[in-house]
């Protein structure tokens, strides 16, 4: 078990502030340090200025007064100068109590400054001095006096004051001179300090602004490393937007930023996943589609989806053919389309399924178009929402059954083919032999009538008529009955349509028909069994030749057509009705007078046996056309299944 990490109390941004807080504490400490030095220094700067250099002046100018004076009292016995010499010794007498108090004050300015500075009476010396000049001005002045009258009397006096007042005046300026030098040592002194401190200051505040510089450099190092995983966070979440998701951020800190790090990339493993289960789900969901469309595209059955609007949203190739709806008209309006149109049934039923009805099913109607299609319909809802109107999507599925039907119509005319030829063999075994035996006794009974019997011979020839259109009706049957199996073989059918034409030319002649040919060079071998296919062409040419028994125009047409031969067979008779032409291939159907109905039908099982198809149109202004389609030799071979021609 992994043991929990310990929890910081100081979060990233306090230990930062915490850190630029040391910062300015530590500058703060170097100004405020640099302050109070530079302070000490100023006021032992000012103790100079304001205190030892104005005193020295003094005492400086003192001192030259005084020597100006012990001068003066030198040559105060010149007579010659006298009177000038004791006017200036009465003004210095006046004068020097006024420098000695300027001393004092100056003394007494130094000594509060120096107090301030913690430097108590550090004048003393110079006090004395001054104390000692002072006694010495209050002894000297009665001498002056004396001296004064001394020299206005000439007396011998004069020059006994003079010299004790010149060792006077000689000590008062030793005492300036010792009270000058105490304070060019205490101005030496303090300058020396002064010099000190402003070193000291400038070593300290070298070593704090130093030791600040350091601890910001290590502030500074220390927010560049806790913030450091940043930039690395921020490329990472550039590349995940980018949709890259393989690199990683490995930090491994026990902070904000390393446990945001780590749910970070916890979270884009989880997004990775995620995505690669999404990917894998996608491209399901891609397979699944494409099977979906391959299966869709590959049913025979169309399908066509249309939306609420009425707007076709899905085809397949299939409803190209049968409903003609293709791809191209995906995104139109199904109004905008002929199918509604071309199938109105169809139209009634999408809408009523859309607007709420139950599934509906239609079954062998019939789609027009350029070829007819007989479908199967399933209608049904399409989606799981409707809209506000009610109305929802419809699903339509189409089969086409034409095959299914002609199919089913050909096995039920084989049925019947087969039962026909059943009872056509017989009845031909019945009927075959009293029709034989009731012609020879008619043959006979001729034989017996003479011309007196004008009458009976007109009726025993129209029983023999009889007889032999029964005898030929039999013979029908037989043919039918006796149908074989075609042996198919490739040939080029150009040749066969040409002599049949050559065949049947004279009979047309002779009923004022001509018969026009037009065969396309060169049509594709066809595999035929050549006498079935002769009798069935020759069945439809006897058709058109007696379809205009007044004359006409009878045409045979021969063309390639949709990988096969196309054979067409027109009269400008009158022509057949709708009604009538959709059973003139049903046995027993004829509109002759004297028909049989065996004719069509035995054409089309020929033609059917080759593989092909056959249909009657009506054809324009008047006539009619009976068209044949046969596969191609290697299409007949190949067991290829067989297309209706419209």
């Amino acid at each position: 078990m992994a043991r929990p990490r310990r929890r910081k109390w100081l979060t990233i941004p306090t230990r930062i502030v915490l850190g630029y807080i040391v910062v300015l504490v530590a500058f703060a400490v170097v100004g405020g340090l640099s302050f109070v030095q530079h302070h000490r220094t100023s006021q032992t700067l000012g103790l100079l200025e304001d205190g030892y250099l104005p005193l020295a002046l003094t005492l400086s100018q003192a001192k030259a007064t005084q020597s100006v004076y012990a001068n003066l009292v030198e040559r105060a016995l010149d007579s010659e100068r006298s009177a000038p010499t004791k006017a200036w010794l009465r003004a210095a007498l006046r004068i020097r109590p006024t420098t000695l108090r300027r001393a004092y004050e100056g003394v007494e300015r130094a000594e509060a400054i120096a107090e301030e500075l913690g430097q108590p009476a550090p004048l003393r010396s110079v006090r004395r001095e001054l104390d000692a000049i002072a006694r010495a001005y209050e002894q000297i002045d009665s001498q002056y006096e004396e001296l004064f009258k001394a020299i206005d009397e000439e007396g011998d006096a004069a020059d006994e004051l003079l010299s004790r007042l010149r060792t006077t005046e000689q000590r008062i300026e030793r005492n300036y001179d010792r009270a000058s030098q105490s304070v060019q040592q205490r101005i030496s002194r303090t300058s020396a300090l002064a010099a000190a401190q402003s070193e000291r200051a400038t070593f300290l505040l070298g070593l704090l602004g130093l030791l600040a510089l350091l601890v910001g450099v290590a502030v500074t190092f220390l927010s560049q490393r806790l913030l450091r995983p940043i930039p690395l966070l921020h490329q990472r979440v550039a590349a995940v937007a980018r949709g890259d998701l393989s690199s990683t951020v490995d930090i491994k800190r026990d902070d904000e930023l390393g446990q945001l790090v780590a749910e970070f990339e916890r979270m884009v493993r989880a997004l990775a996943a995620r995505d690669q289960s999404l990917r894998e789900a996608a491209l399901a969901e891609q397979r699944l589609q494409r099977m979906q469309v391959q299966i869709v595209e590959a049913l025979r059955a169309a399908i066509l989806v249309v939306d609420r609007e009425q707007i076709i949203r899905t085809t397949n190739p299939a409803a190209d053919e049968i409903l003609g709806v293709s791809a191209r008209d995906v995104g139109s309006a199904i109004d905008d389309t002929s199918l509604l149109r071309r199938f109105p049934a169809l139209g009634r039923a999408i809408g009523e399924v859309a607007e709420g009805g139950a599934a509906m099913t239609l079954e062998g109607e019939k789609v027009s178009g350029f070829t007819e299609h007989l479908v199967d319909v399933l209608v049904t809802p399409f989606g799981d929402e409707a809209g506000e109107d009610g109305v929802r999507g419809v699903l339509v599925v189409a089969d086409d059954v034409s095959e299914a039907v002609a199919t089913k119509s050909r096995l039920i005319q084989t049925e019947r083919l087969a039962a026909i030829g059943r009872m056509a063999a017989h009845v031909t075994h019945e009927v075959r032999n009293p029709l034989s035996s009731i012609g020879l006794n008619v043959d006979m009974l001729g034989d017996e009538v003479h011309d007196e019997g004008a009458e009976s011979r007109r009726l025993l020839e129209s029983i023999q008529q009889e007889l032999e259109r029964l005898e030929s009706i039999t013979e029908e049957y037989l043919r039918l009955a006796r149908l074989p199996e075609p042996s198919l073989t490739p040939e080029d059918p150009t040749h066969l349509l040409r002599d049949l034409a050559d065949f049947v030319r004279r009979e047309m002649d002779a009923s004022g028909v001509e018969l026009r040919v037009d065969i396309a060079a060169p049509l594709p071998p066809v595999a035929m069994d050549e006498p079935q296919l002769r009798q069935a062409l020759l069945n439809l040419l006897r058709n058109a030749r007696e379809a205009m028994p007044d004359g006409g125009v009878a045409k045979l047409e021969a063309t390639r057509y949709d990988d096969g031969v196309r054979i067409q067979i027109h009269d400008e008779g009158a022509g057949i009705d709708d009604d009538e032409r959709e059973h003139v291939f049903d046995l027993f159907y004829t509109t002759k007078e004297r028909g049989t109905g065996l004719g069509l039908p035995l054409t089309q099982q020929i033609v059917v046996a080759h593989g092909g198809t056959i249909a009657c149109k009506a054809r324009l202004p008047t006539g009619t056309t009976f068209e044949i389609w046969l596969p191609a030799a290697a299409r007949a071979t190949s067991g290829s299944s067989v297309r209706r021609v419209g």
